[in-house]
Formats: C-alpha cells, structure tokens, sequence
C-alpha cells in the first residue's frame, strides 16, 4: 500500500478522494492551511498558498504520490479577483510543483477543469486534444497551471497527471461555495426554495457523481510511468449532457416535489455546452462513471434522509 499527500485534503472532492484512498488501503496525509476539528484524527501538515515555506512539509514526508486539489477560487469569485487567482493558486502551485521536482519519481496528479478550460465548442463531446480556449479566468488559470506542469514533465522529468473534471455533484458538497448547479438545485428543491437560473436554462453541463470523480483520480494515480502517452491528461465526467432545465426536471422527479423557478440574464463565462469524451481513461484504465441519472436519484435519496432538509 502506498503513502499519498491530498492538498486541499478537506475540499469536497477532496473529501471524497481521502475516503476512496483509505478504503482501498493506502495512508493519506492532508496538506491544508488548517486542521479541521472534525477530522483531528486525521493525519495533517500545513500547506498555505502565501506561506511557500509550507511546500517543504509536503516534500520532507517523500510519498509515494501527490494529489494537488487545492485551489481558493470558483469560476465566480475568479472573475471577481483575478489577481489573486494567478498570484496565490498559480503561483502557489508553481511553487509546489518546483519543490516537488527534487524529491525523484513521485507521481502528481493535478487537478484542472473539464469544462472552463476547452471554452466554447462545436463539437458534442470534447475529447482532451481539443484545442484550449478558455473564456473565464478561472479557465485561463488553470490553463496556464497545466502548460507550467506539462513543461516542467519535459524539461524536469516530472512525474506529472493532469484530471479534466466535470460538474462533480454529491451530498457532501457545501453551499457556501455556491458551486455545483446539481446540488445546490437538489437541496433547494427538497426545501421549497426558489432555483436562480442564469439565462434560458438551456446550458448543457456533463454531471459525474463525486464518488466516480474520486475513483477517476486514483485510477490515474495507479497507471504505470511507463505507460503513459506523452500528453497525460485525461477527462473525468460521466460523459452525458444534461440541460439545465433537464436537470432541474430530473430532480423534480427524484424528489416529487416541483421546483421553483426564475430566470436571470446569462453570465458572460458560461459555456453553453460541455460534455466530456471519457474514453481515454475508460480504455487506460478499468474506470466507468455510473449513469448520470442514477446518480441523481441518489444524491436525491441522500439529501431526503439529511437532516440539513
């Protein structure tokens, strides 16, 4: 069994990827700006994006792997700082990837973005050679933290992965964040709250449960250095496309209740369809994501029996 850092360790796929880990038999270390009380029992080191001094506690525990999710913004709260989104996540990241590159044959797997990173397109599923063309800061972001870490695997012979993912839903995703359109509209419909949807609810979004999104990783985790293909990016998303108001739809019949909708003027971010090839991964590796539907009707089925309801 294998020893792994998690940044952003208590994130909600962060959360999801811990507990894959650990079921499978492997030790996780959390690397994050603060231990949560909850999880004291979990075993933790600092890692703060304005404290760079703190990537050194992620390379004195020499693992066997890193999984690097830890990023501060939303596409949302991008657009509103984007400053601080190259200096603190982007710089950060540099940073990490930098002192990682003298502790020898570590596997990295980076977290990046299924959907603001490709922009828009004509195509009805992307696969990951698609050219790149983000809209968003978010996406430029991102996109310039895999070009980073691409050429540091050819210049420096780092050891790195790079995980696309899509619109990642589950029970365990917090509100706060304002973040995952499938969640956040589960919870308000179960609660007889009104649904904003920005434009005509027609943005079509791949949905992929978070536990698939967990086991995605670790499957990228657990491929051979040897068998990797010379570009190491792989999509992780259900590889289905729901509109939004076929989501919202969905739900309604999951939950038997109707949803309360209002529609809003469309955000100048927002694609308007995303939907993930994942063939890469599923012929790389034994991984399949579970039908979107299905995965709806649970995450439903597990916020009824909340009870945050």
């Amino acid at each position: 069994m294998a020893l792994y850092v998690v940044t952003g360790g208590y994130g909600f796929i962060g959360r999801a990827l811990v507990s894959r880990l650990k079921r499978d038999g492997h030790s996780v270390i959390i690397a994050s700006r603060a231990q949560h009380r909850s999880d004291a029992n979990d075993d933790w080191v600092e890692f703060n994006f304005n404290d760079r001094s703190t990537v050194n506690n992620i390379t004195n525990i020499r693992p066997d792997g890193v999984f690097h999710l830890a990023w501060s913004t939303t596409p949302g709260t991008a657009e509103a700082d984007p400053v601080a989104d190259v200096t603190i996540n982007l710089a950060g990241t540099i940073a990490l990837l930098d002192s990682l590159r003298f502790v020898s044959d570590v596997p990295i797997v980076l977290i990046s973005s299924g959907g603001a990173i490709y922009g828009r397109t004509d195509v009805e599923k992307i696969s990951e050679l698609h050219p790149l063309n983000p809209i968003s800061v978010y996406g430029t972001t991102k996109l310039a933290m895999e070009r980073y870490a691409l050429s540091c695997q050819r210049m420096q012979a780092l050891d790195i992965r790079v995980a696309r993912i899509s619109n990642p839903f589950g029970a365990g995703q917090a509100p706060a964040r304002q973040q995952g359109a499938a969640t956040i509209f589960a919870r308000k419909i179960l609660r007889g709250e009104k649904i904003e949807i920005w434009g005509d609810g027609s943005v079509v979004r791949d949905y992929v449960d978070v536990d698939d999104v967990a086991s995605g990783l670790t499957a990228i985790m657990a491929l051979e250095a040897e068998n990797l293909d010379p570009y190491p990016v792989f999509n992780i998303g259900a590889g289905q496309g729901l509109s939004l108001v076929d989501l919202v739809e969905h739900l309604e019949m999951a939950a038997g209740v109707r949803a309360d909708l209002t529609f809003s003027d469309r955000r100048v971010f927002d694609i308007p369809n995303n939907i993930l090839d994942v063939e890469k991964l599923q012929v790389t590796t034994e991984w399949k994501p579970r039908d979107v539907r299905e995965g709806l009707t649970a995450l439903v089925r597990s916020l009824s029996c909340n009870t945050e309801r």
